[in-house]
């Protein structure tokens, strides 16, 4: 991994975005390395050089693996509270969300911690009942709802597995969702027409019925970009923008597919959907 670009990737990311005139940035998840204090102040400064609305939730890597008082990693930190996350990138200071942006409602889920603890040593997901009940009622007082969360739909993470079959049998495969089928049938149900998701640091897209998710790709490893997203009256186009130029994404590749089988997996998963755009083209010319 290229840690050391990981602040010098956002700030490109974001003053490309700001060029731009985006109405908002918003987050999936993974905003930090280690849910570190210190990390978060890195965070907090980077967005403050600039004059953008952010809002996101958590990601699996951003919140508590154990109990406080059981929790030593590195030098021994205590990650951020997800109620003190809330209270600082949630635009209504709490999880679930629902935040209109350009005549867009986000709909944002907490995937990656629950009320019970059941995700404590893990960085798998879940969704309880509770916000499931949430998003129905959520999805249907939406004109434009798009649900936002970290953790992917199982026809992403089918991708994966087809991808880990076929050319890195001895890779691993990233944490899941527990207990999917809920949650997927919700989004069926609600005809919800997209999921936006981070978790796998990749570009992706999959489809589920009517449901389309977009996975977000890491601005700090390879592939090094974001996503721009453009919502009008006759669809949504994405689009996929890198935030280094050609040494750094060389640099980054060679890192993260030197990392071992599952690092080069993730990679090699990267360039196949590169190499494919547009993943999706659905628009009649």
């Amino acid at each position: 991994m290229v840690y050391h670009r990981s602040a010098e990737r956002l700030r490109t990311a974001l003053a490309d975005a700001e060029r731009r005139g985006v109405d908002a940035v918003v987050s999936p998840g993974d905003l930090t390395k280690d849910g570190a204090p210190w990390e978060y102040d890195l965070l907090d400064e980077i967005l403050g050089e600039f004059d953008l609305p952010f809002f996101g939730l958590p990601g699996n890597h951003d919140v508590p693996k154990a109990p406080a008082d059981e929790y030593e990693y590195g030098d021994d930190h205590e990650p951020t509270p997800v109620e003190e996350f809330a209270s600082k990138y949630a635009p209504t200071d709490e999880f679930p969300f629902v935040e209109s942006v350009g005549g867009v409602d986000f709909l944002g889920l907490n995937t990656a911690t629950q009320p019970d603890g059941a995700l404590r040593r893990t960085h798998d997901g879940a969704v309880g009942e509770a916000d499931l009940a949430w998003l129905e009622d959520a999805v249907a007082a939406a004109e434009t709802p798009v649900v936002l969360m970290h953790h992917n739909t199982t026809p992403m993470y089918d991708q994966f597995r087809a991808h880990r079959d076929a050319a890195h049998p001895e890779m691993g495969l990233p944490p899941l969702m527990r207990d999917p089928e809920p949650l997927m049938a919700t989004l069926r149900d609600c005809e919800v027409p997209l999921v936006v998701t981070g978790h796998l640091h990749n570009v992706g897209v999959a489809r589920a019925g009517p449901v389309r998710e977009v996975t977000t790709p890491a601005t700090g490893s390879y592939p090094q970009a974001y996503l721009l997203f453009e919502f009008g009256p006759e669809g949504t186009v994405v689009r996929y923008v890198p935030v280094a130029d050609v040494d750094g994404m060389t640099e980054a590749h060679r890192a993260r597919a030197s990392g071992g089988e599952t690092s080069a997996g993730y990679t090699s998963f990267a360039a196949v959907r590169l190499a494919r755009l547009p993943l999706v083209d659905e628009f009649e010319r």
